[in-house]
C-alpha cells in the first residue's frame, strides 16, 4: 500500500541551462545588433568625411578612430553571434568566442570612455559585463565539459579483434 503522504519529486532545475540559455540568446541578439549598428556607425562616418571633403580639405587621419571603433563593433558583434550559437549547441569553442568577445568589448568601451567620454557606453559595458559573467560562471562550463567527455562509442569497437 502506498504512502498517502508521499509526494512525488519535482525535477530539480538545470542551472547551467539557464546561465547558457541566457547567455546565448543576450549574445544572439545582440550580436546582430552590434553589427548592424557597426555598419551604420561606418556608413555615418564616410558620409561625414564625403560631405566635408567638399567644403575644405579634410585629413582622413582624424575619422581613423571612429572607423575603427565601428570595425571593432562589426567583430564583436559577428563573434557574440557565432558564439551564441555554438554555446546553444553545447560547444565550448561557443564559450571561449564569446568569453573573448565580451572581454574586448568591455577593453573597447572603457578605453573609448575614456578616450571621447561617450557617455551612452554605460550599455556596451554592462552588456559585456553580463555576457561574460554568464559565460565565466561554473555552472555554465560544467555541461559542456560532461558532453564532450562522453566517450565514443566507434572507439570501443577498434579495441576487438
Amino acid at each position: 500500500m502506498k504512502d498517502p503522504h508521499d509526494q512525488l519529486e519535482l525535477a530539480k532545475p538545470d542551472l547551467w541551462g539557464a546561465a547558457a540559455v541566457t547567455a546565448a540568446f543576450i549574445a544572439l541578439i545582440l550580436g546582430v545588433l552590434t553589427g548592424i549598428a557597426g555598419i551604420l556607425w561606418i556608413l555615418y562616418v564616410l558620409v561625414d568625411i564625403e560631405d566635408r571633403a567638399r567644403e575644405s580639405s579634410v585629413e582622413i587621419g582624424q575619422y581613423t578612430n571612429l572607423i575603427i571603433m565601428g570595425i571593432v563593433a562589426v567583430a564583436i558583434g559577428l563573434l557574440w553571434f557565432v558564439g551564441g550559437f555554438l554555446l546553444l549547441a553545447e560547444k565550448t569553442t561557443g564559450r571561449v568566442l564569446l568569453i573573448l568577445a565580451s572581454g574586448v568589448g568591455l577593453i573597447a568601451s572603457i578605453a573609448q570612455l575614456f578616450n571621447s567620454g561617450f557617455a551612452y557606453l554605460f550599455i556596451p559595458i554592462t552588456v559585456s559585463l553580463l555576457i561574460l559573467v554568464l559565460c565565466v560562471v561554473p555552472a555554465t562550463g560544467g555541461e559542456i565539459a560532461a558532453d564532450e567527455s562522453e566517450p565514443n562509442p566507434l572507439a570501443h569497437g577498434q579495441d576487438q579483434y
